[in-house]
């Protein structure tokens, strides 16, 4: 930063846009009116107001306890030193200005998705090399999802995970960046976004191994971490398998029932899967989808009740199952109760140590089975068509 800043102008690059700054880098996050929440720490909330008391826009984060300006979310979220962040703040100063004058006020707007915005190339070439060089997918698998219209090549190389309704009507999407800059992207190294009108209570979800009902509903932060866990473990089980994203371990788990009643002309699942990362989100997350489970069994719904409640996760080594599939060095999967999940986690976070263990105890620790009907391929993928009693 050179020296010949003034301080009115270092709080003039310290006080730009948040919100321009997370549209710019392709964060990913929820609006609520004048706030913000991001997809990734659902604790951090940026307050876009500006009063004559505020005349800027700020940021506080929750579980970490900080909060500030925008050179102060650089600092925290990014992990930049303060001299990096500086800089980038006056690097960027042009865009966020210019950003910040073309954003229009969401009061404004109605949120409409719109499937024609995110048309695919015929022939996809990027995306793949990307899924299969770098993500470790078989390309057999990632040729399955494009043909069934599950993921589709965007115009500029990146790949969108198409959401469906029951009724087979596209409701939103993931758009997922197939080049590293963490020059641009900061730490997570792609762009990440949810197209903009996506169905809230929705994700991308796709099944395998068709059968009358669902056995079992597995629970992804990611799509590209369900993908992952399909490409290692969907061959261990027999009957219909579900896997369901929905964009990380923060709010969205509020939907779980939401998006379980609306497929239950198919068959409530009998096991209710949660393969969220091994780090602190995930874990908050596993308890926040465990509160949602006791929610479906206090509503003493036959099928709600018989459906159980198990934690998957890779060895704790590995932040999430992409990871684990990366590294090619092992396929082992820890399948658990809540409790036992719980006791056995609870000191990695020490912060976490006051959960309290919900009263109602699982009784079964789900291992893989060896099937005795032929083994599924992954040519049996599908899109998420209920499938009829």
């Amino acid at each position: 930063m050179p020296s010949t800043v003034s301080d009115k102008e270092m709080d003039a690059l310290c006080r730009q846009s948040i919100q321009s700054y997370l549209d710019l880098k392709g964060i990913p996050y929820t609006q609520d009116a004048n706030y913000l929440r991001l997809k990734d720490h659902d604790s951090l909330v940026v307050d876009t107001r500006i009063t004559p008391n505020k005349p800027y826009e700020t940021f506080y984060w929750n579980s970490q306890g900080v909060g500030g300006n925008l050179f102060h979310f650089l600092r925290y979220y990014e992990n930049y030193s303060g001299k990096e962040a500086l800089s980038l703040l006056e690097k960027m100063g042009p865009e966020l200005s210019k950003h910040q004058h073309t954003i229009p006020k969401v009061q404004t707007i109605k949120k409409v998705y719109q499937p024609y915005k995110h048309r695919g190339v015929k022939y996809p070439k990027r995306s793949l090399e990307y899924f299969t060089k770098v993500r470790k997918l078989s390309p057999k698998l990632v040729n399955a999802m494009y043909r069934t219209g599950l993921v589709r090549e965007l115009p500029n190389g990146n790949a969108f995970f198409v959401w469906y309704d029951r009724k087979m009507k596209e409701v939103g999407g993931d758009e997922q960046g197939t080049y590293i800059n963490h020059q641009k992207f900061g730490k997570r190294g792609t762009k990440k976004k949810v197209a903009w009108g996506s169905q809230k209570d929705s994700g991308f979800h796709f099944s395998c191994n068709f059968g009358h009902a669902p056995q079992r509903l597995y629970v992804f932060e990611s799509p590209i971490d369900a993908l992952s866990f399909a490409q290692m473990h969907g061959r261990e089980y027999p009957g219909k398998q579900r896997f369901l994203s929905i964009n990380g371990a923060g709010t969205k788990v509020e939907t779980l029932p939401k998006f379980i009643a609306d497929f239950a002309n198919s068959g409530v699942p009998a096991e209710l899967h949660i393969c969220f990362d091994t780090d602190k989100a995930g874990f908050k997350g596993v308890n926040k989808a465990k509160e949602r489970y006791d929610w479906m069994q206090s509503l003493r719904i036959p099928a709600f009740e018989k459906m159980k409640f198990v934690v998957d996760q890779p060895p704790t080594k590995y932040k999430d199952w992409n990871e684990q599939l990366q590294k090619g060095l092992d396929k082992e999967l820890k399948s658990q109760s809540y409790d036992k999940y719980v006791a056995e986690n609870k000191d990695r976070f020490p912060e976490e140590k006051e959960i309290k263990l919900h009263s109602r105890p699982e009784q079964h620790s789900m291992q893989p089975k060896k099937p005795s009907e032929p083994q599924p391929t992954f040519g049996n993928l599908s899109q998420p068509k209920v499938q009829q009693r």
